[in-house]
């Protein structure tokens, strides 16, 4: 097998993962048309490989529809990113956090039960060290998600 077809079959092994990764190596064998021991050795290489970090669970519409979401840009004192992103990465209601070019520097995708905790969450971000200024935008609906 080539490098091109190798790296083809990881791509379509990915796709199907993405898909459901609770699919099981013999589902994912059958998809693929490759043996079982197939799929076990590239999933064993893309973990190795770091391509695969783990397998994770998405919130479904109905978990998701309880929670309070909101994005912050961030604009960070110069010198104080990686000491902000520690503080950001420490904060339960921070989903994720993005660096940005532009007027702001990082954007924290953020999640909390209620309006009162995502205020709470706002508060602490805000008066991490090195947070110059925030503008937030509280997610009304999401149109789609890939």
């Amino acid at each position: 097998m080539n490098k091109s077809t190798k790296v083809d079959a990881d791509e379509q092994l990915l796709a199907l993962l993405k898909e459901n990764a609770r699919l099981s190596t013999a589902a994912l064998a059958r998809r693929l048309g490759v043996a079982r021991s197939t799929v076990q050795s590239r999933l064993e290489r893309l973990e190795r490989s770091g391509v695969i970090r783990g397998y994770t669970v998405e919130l479904g519409p109905g978990a998701r529809a309880r929670q309070v979401q909101a994005h912050a840009m961030i604009a960070v004192e110069p010198q104080q990113q990686s000491s902000v992103e520690r503080k950001l990465k420490a904060m339960p209601a921070v989903a994720s956090l993005l660096t940005v070019s532009g007027s702001y520097d990082l954007i924290a995708m953020l999640a909390a039960e209620s309006t009162e905790a995502l205020d709470a969450a706002l508060d602490e971000l805000r008066s991490c060290a090195g947070v110059k200024l925030t503008s937030t935008s509280i997610v009304l609906s999401r149109r789609f998600e890939r």
